[in-house]
């Protein structure tokens, strides 16, 4: 009884110096606690270190732009070997691909913003996150090239700065279009179609009095272009209506202009040349269209240097106007009509003025 007392002493208590001599105790065993469980400090003295466990570790993506290239890795840690990427829910923009190694690549066709969930695969386990790619709105831009004895057309020099450049939110790209009946309407509905804009401002040179913004084109053409061919009248599309109006904030744009200092007006009358004719068919085409820019128009500005403005003061005034429409594209609002200040006609050829 008492060796067995004092053994029942050691193990709860462990205050005396001499343990239990029993026959086949192991002076080189585990110490052990009152529970039995080991202090980890016998055997090879090796700790279970703890797995990472797979995460995607990609916290956003950069932004995009219509028609310019776009890459981007996602990344992903903890991973046991070989990943593979998919895209499990959403979309990425138009143009725009995940491959399986999660490489983002292709040419966004167009704006928006564009929300997916990506899961990354490893061979034991998978992660999900939700990741977003945003595309700003494009507006297109078109101007001139040199007509009737002029050097330089103002309407392209004076925007083609503007090309791929960011301004109030908007990603301005420029088109110049040939002073010729037979292409200068295709060169533009090209780029409509490759950019998907979310609004067209067409712009041409004539007349002296400032930034001319136009509220109608009419259905004829009359006059002689670059290429030499001649129009007398003609309509731009055989039985097509007589007149269309575009749809574009032309108060708002108006107001950012003259605000700055800029002169300007609201024309009736865009005459019959190549800007109506361009202005017409990109009417028609809007009004026929599925996809349609959020707004169209057609602005004329004075040539330079003989009269009027120089080509950086129609710069600096486009650029408020470019704002303006910014502004209004976000707010949703809708076009409001305008009472025109003039109903002539503008003077394209030097002779007319």
């Amino acid at each position: 009884m008492l060796r067995i007392r004092f053994r029942w002493l050691w193990l709860g208590l462990v205050v005396l110096g001499a343990p239990a001599c029993d026959e086949g105790s192991d002076d080189d065993a585990d110490a052990t606690d009152a529970v039995g469980e080991s202090d980890g400090t016998g055997g090879d003295g090796d700790v279970a270190e703890e797995v990472p466990a797979l995460a995607i570790t990609t916290g956003s993506l950069p932004g995009g732009r219509v028609q310019v290239a776009y890459a981007a890795q996602l990344e992903a840690s903890g991973a046991a070997g070989t990943v593979t990427w998919e895209v499990t829910s959403g979309v990425l923009p138009p143009g725009l691909a995940l491959d399986a190694e999660g490489a983002i690549s292709g040419l966004p066709e167009r704006s928006g913003t564009y929300d997916f969930e990506v899961t990354v695969h490893d061979a034991t386990a998978s992660d999900v996150d939700l990741l977003s790619i945003a595309v700003p709105k494009v507006l297109l831009m078109s101007g001139f090239e040199p007509f009737g004895g002029y050097a330089i057309n103002s309407s392209y020099e004076a925007i083609e700065s503007f090309d791929e450049m960011m301004i109030g939110g908007l990603d301005v790209r420029v088109v110049e279009l040939a002073v010729e009946w037979g292409t200068s309407w295709d060169e533009l509905e090209g780029e409509i179609e490759r950019l998907h804009p979310d609004a067209v401002i067409s712009t041409g040179q004539a007349g002296p009095e400032g930034m001319r913004f136009e509220t109608g084109a009419v259905n004829s053409m009359r006059g002689t272009d670059n290429a030499g061919v001649t129009m007398t009248g003609e309509p731009i599309v055989p039985g097509g209506i007589s007149r269309l109006r575009p749809d574009y904030p032309i108060d708002e744009m108006d107001a950012a202009m003259t605000a700055g200092g800029f002169p300007t007006l609201v024309s009736a009358d865009a005459g019959d040349f190549l800007c109506n004719y361009v202005m017409y068919r990109l009417l028609d085409y809007c009004a026929g269209a599925t996809e349609v820019p959020a707004a169209y128009g057609f602005i004329h500005v004075p040539p330079v240097p003989d009269v009027g403005m120089t080509v950086d003061e129609i710069t600096a005034a486009h650029r408020l106007g470019i704002e303006a429409l910014a502004d209004w594209l976000a707010s949703g609002k809708e076009a409001r009509p305008v009472v025109p200040d003039i109903h002539t006609p503008p003077r394209y050829f030097p002779e007319e003025r």
